[in-house]
């Protein structure tokens, strides 16, 4: 089995095209089947984070301060994806931003994904209400104790993967 690393994403709005930025990189890794290291890394914004966000996200400006910028933080990144699948729970906003801040710095865009929300919709067997993270973990009993924080999602949606990827 090939060498995954599952990514998610906290930022300060929607779309990094009106300035919002990613705060928060979460990463789990899958190898050989089984969940691996799970981290986050937080980010130093330009911009204070909006009020909403702390709240869904509990991070916050003071909690960021002394963090390192995406300029900083990016390279490195996409270095240790290497040529890696990334997986992504709604793969498309995470790519949104990352290939975006990607180009910014002249690194190489991500191409290699599997989306779990894409992978869902192929599960004839999935009745869940909707496909969001958090109803899909409900439905096959997933537990994401932090949602809405990058680790967190990460290591749910790694399950969920793990959980689906022979369903389809």
């Amino acid at each position: 089995m090939k060498e995954y690393i599952v990514v998610d994403l906290e930022t300060t709005g929607l779309d990094p095209y009106k300035g919002c930025e990613i705060i928060e990189i979460g990463v789990t890794e899958i190898t050989k089947g089984e969940i691996g290291r799970n981290y986050s890394r937080l980010i130093k914004p330009k911009n204070h984070i909006p009020y909403f966000i702390t709240e869904i996200t509990n991070i916050s400006d003071d909690m960021v301060e002394n963090e390192e910028s995406i300029e900083q933080v990016l390279p490195r990144f996409r270095e240790y994806l290497g040529d890696k699948i990334m997986i992504a729970h709604n793969a498309k906003f995470d790519l949104k931003f990352l290939n975006y801040y990607l180009e910014l710095l002249n690194l190489e865009p991500i191409t290699n994904y599997i989306c779990t929300l894409e992978m869902l919709k192929q599960v004839k067997s999935y009745n869940g209400k909707n496909k969001k993270l958090e109803t899909a973990c409900s439905y096959y009993n997933i537990e994401n104790k932090n949602a809405h924080r990058a680790d967190s999602d990460t290591l749910a949606t790694a399950k969920l993967f793990l959980t689906i990827k022979d369903k389809i």
